[in-house]
């Protein structure tokens, strides 16, 4: 049993822990009328907030629950659900922000998704790196993906294993309350309780298997070796893991040749000399940007929606060789078009007031926290008017 960590309720329930959950939250919902009602009786909540997670019979509210079409993945997502604000979410900021560090250690450094710091560009450098400089290690890939990853988690697997790294019974009594029904697609817990869940797994492949390299992004693994013999016996060794806590591959899983066939992962495409867009997501670029020109043409406004996402969909282009296709699909001076609408929404965002008064008693002190987030410390720092 590996050496683990105590006094975590002390630092969940720690005053300046929940004001920078508050803080996190309202900047994220703003307009809501409970998270202004929080900042009008700041510290009346902070006190409640407190006592709630040391109370041993909490429990969670029950979440809203709504289908949505995750354009990304190209799918319908059945049950995504939304805990309510007060407060629940505030409670998952709480355990989150005090146990990031606990989860951290430990945790395999290409594990990306839903990590700060570890998002797609992260596991990008890798990919590239090892396909440029270990050709041999790289001559073979397999593509994995776990069925109903969140959906078929069962919850007991998840406190089992948060058991060898956290001592304080409180807080993992605390925990099962908020994930007893399942880790559910909404929460923001729920992300840090599967990449916690899977570090057994990551362990298991980096140490117990032939792999040169290996990736994973939530659900998404992708692994490199010399040979097919040695993906296969790490396929398999994955799926009785996999087996062992009731989740299991899900059908489609490849081994190939990679000069043969482009390694898909992350929105690239990858071989040992090249990086090209996602066929799916250079058709997005292509319908956004007609969409766009067909309202530049007419004299129509660009909402500020199409403008934001046609900016991340031609950001995508710089991390890969995109040049003549960038030459071709963007006109001159669309990029100025779109900052434009961009900086135009911003600076009349800007003006309007957002619970000036409240601002300053959530504390200087979270403003320089690492935990707060950008648009959050933006706000606090902005001159109250």
């Amino acid at each position: 049993m590996p050496k683990r960590a105590s006094h975590i309720m002390e630092n969940i329930a720690a005053e300046e822990n929940v004001r920078l959950a508050i803080l996190n939250v309202n900047a994220a919902h703003h307009k809501r009328s409970v998270c202004r009602w929080v900042e009008r009786t700041l510290d009346e909540r902070v006190a409640e907030l407190q006592r709630m997670v040391q109370d041993p019979g909490w429990t969670a509210n029950p979440p809203r629950k709504f289908a949505f079409y995750d354009k990304s993945a190209g799918k319908w997502r059945d049950e995504v659900c939304e805990p309510p604000i007060w407060p629940d979410q505030y409670i998952h900021h709480m355990i989150v922000q005090a146990l990031e560090p606990v989860l951290m250690k430990g945790m395999d450094y290409w594990c990306c998704g839903s990590i700060p710091g570890r998002g797609i560009s992260h596991g990008m450098r890798g990919i590239k790196r090892w396909l440029r400089e270990d050709k041999k290690g790289t001559r073979y890939a397999a593509e994995l993906d776990i069925k109903s990853f969140y959906k078929s988690i069962q919850p007991k697997y998840v406190i089992r294993w948060l058991a060898r790294k956290i001592k304080d019974k409180p807080v993992l009594r605390l925990i099962w309350a908020v994930i007893k029904d399942g880790i559910k697609i909404g929460y923001y817990i729920s992300q840090w309780m599967a990449n916690a869940m899977l570090q057994p797994l990551d362990h298991l492949i980096r140490e117990k298997t032939e792999v040169s390299h290996y990736i994973r992004y939530i659900d998404n693994i992708t692994i490199f070796a010399s040979s097919k013999r040695k993906l296969h016996r790490a396929v398999k060794a994955i799926g009785e893991w996999l087996h062992g806590v009731e989740l299991r591959l899900k059908e489609n899983w490849q081994v190939y040749k990679v000069d043969t066939r482009m390694v898909t992962a992350l929105g690239y495409r990858y071989d040992h000399e090249k990086v090209l867009l996602r066929k799916r997501n250079l058709l997005r670029l292509k319908r956004q940007l007609a969409r766009a020109y067909k309202r530049i043409d007419r004299g129509k406004p660009l909402a500020v929606s199409m403008a934001a996402g046609l900016l991340s969909r031609i950001g995508q282009l710089r991390h890969c060789d995109s040049q003549r296709l960038r030459r071709r699909l963007v006109r001159p001076g669309l990029l100025k078009i779109l900052k434009d609408v961009v900086r135009k929404h911003s600076r009349e965002r800007s003006k309007k007031q957002w619970n000036r008064s409240s601002r300053m008693t959530l504390g200087r002190a979270a403003l320089t926290a690492s935990n707060a987030t950008p648009c959050a410390r933006k706000r606090l720092a902005a001159p109250a008017t």
